[in-house]
């Protein structure tokens, strides 16, 4: 009876896998134009005092600030894909 019991749960759990593989992901946090708001403060605030700075240099000042804050301390791995999202969102905005 176990065994049978095992088997059915089992066949369960194959068959919902799929459905909740294919689930739609969560909406995002911030709506794109709160994403591009954000983005050219930063922007407009780096450039404030380097009006030539790049969107390298940006995102570099960006994740230099929250490393400095202690952002990254338990997830190192997170500056890089910070700078990446930054960097992409300056692209995407037009701020380049």
């Amino acid at each position: 009876m176990k065994i049978m019991r095992s088997a059915v749960l089992a066949g369960f759990v194959v068959l919902a896998a799929p459905a909740f593989a294919h689930a739609d992901p969560p909406p995002p946090i911030f709506t794109q134009e709160e994403q591009c708001e954000t983005t050219r403060a930063l922007v407009d605030s780096v450039r404030a005092n380097n009006p030539d700075a790049t969107p390298e240099e940006i995102a570099d000042a960006f994740v230099n600030q929250m490393d400095s804050l202690g952002a990254y301390t338990r997830v190192p791995k997170a500056k890089e894909s910070d700078r990446q999202i930054t960097l992409s969102n300056i692209e995407r905005c037009g701020l380049a």
